[in-house]
């Protein structure tokens, strides 16, 4: 094929629709007109010898398999131009003004998000950080692809073939419950967690719910909440044990005056994920930050037991 004879700009508008299934909102996107969207669309046609996109009713617009087959090559192109424009072939983070961004799964920003922000600080003091609460697997895969969110870290590294994992860390799951708890020694025994309630946070581990013995949990949970911070909370302030990770327990256990236990059943560790669109994969400042990340996970995990240092 002749590229000569092709306008490339068709790329980015093939990119545009394919990614929000609109001839609407592409147009809007590329600070373009609707019938020049259109127009974009019937050349691309030609050019491809396919239909590409299919209007359904309620659905919009959805690819051919041929737009399917076509559009990773493109995208990655359109990023690799993206990228060469956009960055410098180095990246100073002593100089560097960008903001990063991460999304974090439930309570494990409160763990993560100081030892970050200190490492940024002390070596790239002029980038900014912004922690965003996680958001739907839809909406976490739009703001990957569109570089509004640099990272996100999961329990659930997800199949979308346009999205690169790393796994970074397991967590070793225990029960907490507060210090003065009257019925609780030192130690835990099945029996003895299956004679209280529990706190559950929505969502949390899900991975937990496929154990064999969390049924019998099950049968015990008088207390749902939203969040890891709010389950402390709780089990600080009654007589609830709740489900947490032990670095979460180590970094909040003294503040709130919290004991952990081994969780008394067998039970496989919890994966966490970091996760990015994989345009991004080149991207000195984003290859600097997954670094920068993962160095202060290691710290988290590899710190002594009980410590919140």
């Amino acid at each position: 094929m002749n590229l000569r004879g092709t306008d490339l700009n068709l790329l980015t508008v093939f990119e545009s629709v394919y990614e929000e299934r609109s001839q609407l909102k592409a147009a809007e996107r590329l600070c373009m007109t609707q019938p020049a969207i259109s127009n974009a669309l019937r050349r691309l046609k030609l050019v491809a010898q396919d239909p590409l996109f299919l209007a359904r009713k309620n659905v919009g617009l959805q690819p051919t398999p041929r737009a399917d087959e076509i559009y990773e090559q493109i995208h990655h192109a359109l990023e690799l131009v993206r990228t060469s424009l956009a960055h410098d072939h180095e990246f100073d983070p002593a100089e560097s003004r960008r903001q990063f961004s991460l999304s974090i799964i439930h309570g494990d920003g409160s763990v993560i998000g100081p030892p970050l922000y200190h490492a940024l600080g002390r070596d790239a003091p002029k980038t900014r950080l912004s922690i965003h609460a996680i958001e739907s697997e839809k909406e976490a895969i739009a703001r990957l692809r569109d570089r509004s969110l640099d990272i996100l870290v999961h329990y659930n590294k997800f199949s979308d073939p346009r999205l690169a994992h790393e796994l970074i860390d397991q967590h070793q799951l225990v029960v907490i419950a507060r210090r003065d708890h009257p019925r609780l020694g030192e130690s835990l025994t099945p029996e003895q967690a299956l004679q209280e309630h529990f706190a559950i946070v929505e969502g949390h581990f899900p991975g937990m719910r496929r154990e064999a013995w969390f049924d019998r949990v099950g049968e015990r949970i008088a207390l749902q909440v939203p969040s890891v911070m709010v389950s402390l909370v709780m089990v600080a302030q009654t007589d609830l044990l709740a489900f947490t990770s032990r670095h979460f327990a180590d970094t909040f256990g003294k503040r709130f005056d919290i004991k952990r236990y081994p969780v008394p059943w067998q039970n496989e560790p919890v994966p966490m994920y970091m996760i990015w669109h994989r345009s991004a994969q080149e991207d000195p400042a984003h290859r600097w930050f997954r670094e920068k990340l993962k160095e202060c996970v290691r710290r988290i995990r590899d710190r002594p037991a009980g410590s919140s240092a």
